[in-house]
């Protein structure tokens, strides 16, 4: 655009700026989001540049969280003026754009080609009703003319950056299906998916983004995304599998396994306790014999006669030796039935959880040991019954 051109547009500007209507908002601002104006950066010799880098900061304000863009035609050039402004804006100046506008935020700023060749200098400015006014400045290469250019995408956002005291970062577009849902990033919630796509501004760098749809899965996907740019991701939605109903174990009492224990401990018990029996049967049989030698030769029943104390003492130990040897007999042999029976239902208890198994999967069911202990005045006996 020529000097004279923009002379031209000035004077039209002046004429018309007080019938300027009050531009439409990109988005509705709200009291999370602060409405602003990005004017057109003026500039004397890089048109193009200056043009493109306008649209970039637009585009950034729209994707940015806590920012509403105010959309507006004019310049600030033709505002400059229109207002009569001096060549280097004043804060009386700045203050009648702003009135113009009934904005009190609008980003405005200028551009100039630098003396090393090749180069463009952006020189930005944050106006804000009642506060300083924020400056941001980057030179970079004048062949970025074009706006969707994501070189240029990330200087406006390292601009907006400095001039808004945020991160500067890039806008996450995630595809999942054609519902709603949740998208996390990092781990944390950051935005909604509405008919199955949700855009999410995220710092620049990488991060592992997830999605959640109800009654769906998906795999988390990493993506790494560009300053001032976006990064595009698309997830496979599968259907949940369906959690079948909840079952709660409640352990049933494991009696065959007390009783599998308790045998082998008690038959153990009871051999030990035929063993102690056995030793004392021996010591009131020697003792019977010593006492026995001591009576006359010609008394045959001891008990009966008991002519002295060692008849006497020949009797009861004969006697005791007699209970010792019967007790001792009915212990081993109860012992003994106890511990084989102990041993048998241990070696064949295979679990019922085994059981339970082979009878869903219709397999045939195992030969079935049944173990039947008998215990009397004799002594212990086992039967043992099969059944296949």
């Amino acid at each position: 655009m020529t000097r004279a051109t923009r002379s031209v547009l000035a004077l039209l500007a002046a004429s018309a700026v007080g019938s300027v209507p009050r531009a439409a908002h990109a988005e509705p601002p709200n009291a999370k989001a602060t409405p602003v104006y990005v004017l057109s950066i003026f500039t004397d010799d890089a048109d193009d540049q200056a043009d493109a880098l306008t649209q970039s900061l637009r585009s950034r304000v729209r994707q940015a969280q806590g920012w509403s863009l105010l959309e507006t035609g004019q310049s600030f050039e033709t505002l400059s003026i229109a207002l009569k402004c001096p060549p280097r804006p004043d804060a009386p100046c700045l203050q009648r754009i702003a009135d113009q506008l009934h904005a009190d935020h609008y980003v405005w700023g200028t551009m100039a080609r630098k003396k090393t060749a090749g180069e463009v200098e952006a020189d930005l400015h944050l106006w804000t009703r009642g506060k300083p006014d924020v400056e941001a400045t980057e030179g970079y290469s004048d062949n970025l003319k074009d706006a969707s250019d994501e070189s240029l995408r990330a200087i406006a956002s390292r601009l907006f950056a400095k001039l808004t005291g945020s991160v500067a970062g890039g806008t996450l577009v995630v595809h999942a299906g054609t519902g709603g849902g949740a998208v996390l990033v990092d781990g944390a919630p950051k935005g909604t998916l509405e008919n199955g796509v949700g855009r999410v501004n995220v710092p620049g760098g990488p991060h592992t983004v997830q999605v959640r749809v109800p009654g769906m899965d998906a795999q988390p996907q990493p993506a790494t995304v560009p300053d001032g740019g976006e990064q595009e991701l698309t997830f496979a939605l599968t259907s949940s599998a369906p959690s079948g109903p909840e079952v709660t174990s409640h352990g049933s009492f494991p009696g065959r396994k007390v009783l599998e224990y308790s045998a082998i401990i008690a038959g153990g018990g009871l051999l030990v306790a035929g063993g102690v029996e056995a030793i004392a049967w021996l010591n009131d049989s020697s003792s019977s014999s010593d006492s026995r030698h001591k009576v006359p030769s010609t008394i045959n029943d001891v008990c009966a006669t008991k002519i002295n104390q060692d008849a006497i003492d020949a009797c009861n130990k004969s006697k005791d030796a007699v209970t010792v040897s019967t007790l001792g007999w009915i212990f081993t042999g109860v012992g003994a039935a106890l511990l084989t029976t102990g041993i048998i239902l241990v070696t064949s208890d295979h679990g019922s959880g085994d059981a339970t198994r082979d009878s869903t999967a219709g397999a045939p069911p195992r030969p079935r040991v049944d173990v039947l202990p008998a215990v009397g005045t004799r002594g212990g006996a086992i039967d043992l019954r099969v059944t296949f």
